[in-house]
């Protein structure tokens, strides 16, 4: 724990110096290419001020909290990727890596560290977004539902932290992969259901989103918040959510090391 705190001290440090980078990557990307392009449309095909549609597949005229919540996840999405990737490259360019990586610390900790960082920004981004929806756009969140929420929100961030071991395993693995990163946190975002409702997928795509726990943990909480249907039964759906998250933590965890082992073990770390 110590080299995870020391690590966040590190990009907090960092992040002060570059207030306009932080702010862009968990807050005004998922705005822009997503929540507001959403919001706009909704809004457009309102009906006498309802979202008829949305009722009808998810059972919330509330287009605005609905959203307000699906932005929060794309952020932290978003955000955990792109700063794990960027503490990486960061440490690469600057020639820090080596030396990072030569210390007892475990390789695990840059990742959490990193993840810690933006969990930090994107909940303070996100909580802005939010009361801002509730004090302008008129989003209506139940009280006891935000409490019930936040216990749904970390077995979540338990997966997304997955989610950034498979980009710290991209980035080791075929060292230029912004572009891959890029697509891969749109992707993600979009099977989790962050700006529409998953029941308009065709079928094969939506089996895909059953395996993601951002989709179960965005399901539940909207349930929990605002009342929608969710895609399985409450109580299974809080055990996919906990699978889901385990399974890619797990998984994200074990592609990373063995990405770290073999550099390690060809000797090429400061070749990646």
């Amino acid at each position: 724990m110590s080299a995870v705190s020391a690590i966040i001290l590190r990009d907090l440090r960092i992040a002060r110096r570059y207030p306009l980078s932080v702010i862009n990557l968990v807050l005004l990307t998922p705005l822009y290419q997503m929540a507001i392009p959403t919001l706009l449309l909704g809004t457009a095909f309102l009906v006498q001020g309802n979202a008829v549609g949305l009722g009808q597949f998810v059972g919330t005229t509330d287009l605005a909290g609905w959203l307000g919540l699906g932005v929060l996840v794309a952020s932290l999405i978003v955000g955990v990727m792109w700063t794990v990737a960027g503490d990486l490259m960061s440490d690469r360019m600057t020639g820090v890596l080596e030396h990072s990586w030569a210390t007892p610390a475990r390789r695990e900790s840059f990742v959490l560290g990193a993840a810690g960082t933006s969990f930090i920004f994107t909940l303070a981004a996100s909580g802005l977004l939010i009361l801002f929806g509730v004090l302008v756009l008129d989003a209506r969140y139940a009280p006891s539902g935000l409490l019930l929420a936040a216990p749904v929100l970390g077995v979540t961030l338990v997966g997304i932290i997955g989610f950034g071991h498979l980009a710290a395993a991209g980035i080791l693995s075929l060292r230029k992969s912004s572009a891959l990163l890029d697509t891969a946190g749109y992707l993600l975002s979009a099977l989790s259901g962050v700006s529409f409702p998953l029941a308009v997928l065709p079928t094969p795509l939506r089996e895909i989103t059953y395996l993601l726990p951002t989709a179960w943990g965005l399901d539940v909480m909207r349930h929990l918040t605002l009342g929608t249907e969710t895609m399985l039964p409450l109580p299974q759906a809080c055990v996919a959510l906990v699978v889901t998250s385990v399974g890619v933590f797990t998984l994200g965890r074990m592609l990373f090391l063995r990405a770290e082992r073999a550099l390690r073990t060809a000797g090429t770390l400061a070749q990646f």
